[in-house]
């Protein structure tokens, strides 16, 4: 296998991502949701604290923990005040470096690609911490093959990356700042404070009158009462405010709602590079 040539995309991308299981249990449903069968609703007054729930068996509450450590986010820096993009991760400034192989400049189907990355700030300087959010793949488009690469942190401002060789011919490296660690630290903070910031909403229809409402995993108490419709088998919880005039069970659809940003001063500045 010829010795790959690097090329290199420096640019952000904005998105906005769930919660691993708000992901889940959404695309879950989405699928389901029109098909299962109908199952008696109840309405049911806001008793219970935002957003908590029913505490896990044992055995639930040690899968759990085994999938939240599975896919740990390493710490974040702090953001200083007033934010300053002068100090988070630039891609300009950012660089990738292929590691020799062991047989020298040379590399075959079956080997293993090593790349070195060293992130550095708008200023230039190194970052010493880790965090950012990186995608590495190793392509070849006349080819339409591609494979992705496994990213290490360091947790030091440096990342390596690990590509399987799979195909005989020429490859390119991409590395991709998704976002840098300062815009995961608001991520982190939105997922604690504000988990019903992606929602959604339900159509109810009964005869001539139909009503839209907004639907959860947790809904905030008001005085609103609500439709539960919790997985009777699976115990998973979701939620719709229910329509005055309605019942529970004229709710005919599910869709998505929206996104609440919630961001403070010059955060947005992180998502819009």
């Amino acid at each position: 296998m010829k010795a790959p040539s690097c090329t290199r995309r420096t640019y952000g991308a904005l998105f906005l991502f769930l919660h691993v299981f708000v992901l889940i249990f959404v695309l879950r449903h989405m699928d389901i949701l029109e098909f299962q069968p109908k199952v008696k609703s109840t309405i049911i007054m806001p008793k219970r604290s935002f957003c908590t729930f029913q505490p896990l068996s044992p055995k639930d509450a040690l899968e759990e923990r085994l999938i939240l450590n599975s896919t740990a986010w390493p710490e974040t820096p702090l953001l200083p005040a007033p934010i300053s993009l002068e100090q988070t991760s630039d891609p300009a400034h950012s660089t990738f470096t292929i590691l020799p192989g062991r047989k020298g400049g040379q590399w075959h189907v079956g080997d293993q690609l090593d790349v070195m990355i060293q992130t550095s700030d708008f200023q230039g300087r190194p970052k010493k911490s880790g965090g950012d959010f990186l995608l590495a793949s190793l392509h070849n488009r006349k080819l339409e093959a591609g494979v992705a690469g496994q990213v290490v942190d360091h947790l030091n401002g440096s990342y390596s990356a690990v590509f399987s060789l799979l195909w005989e011919g020429d490859a390119q490296v991409e590395v991709t700042l998704v976002h840098p660690s300062e815009a995961v630290t608001v991520l982190n903070r939105l997922t604690t404070e504000r988990p019903d910031r992606i929602y959604f909403k339900s159509l109810f229809r009964s005869g001539s009158r139909s009503k839209t409402t907004i639907c959860n995993v947790c809904l905030r108490p008001t005085r609103k009462p609500l439709c539960n419709y919790t997985d009777i088998h699976t115990g998973e919880p979701w939620f719709c405010y229910k329509p005055k005039n309605l019942s529970c069970d004229a709710r005919i659809n599910h869709f998505k709602g929206g996104s609440k940003r919630n961001l403070m001063i010059k955060e947005g500045n992180l998502f819009q590079r």
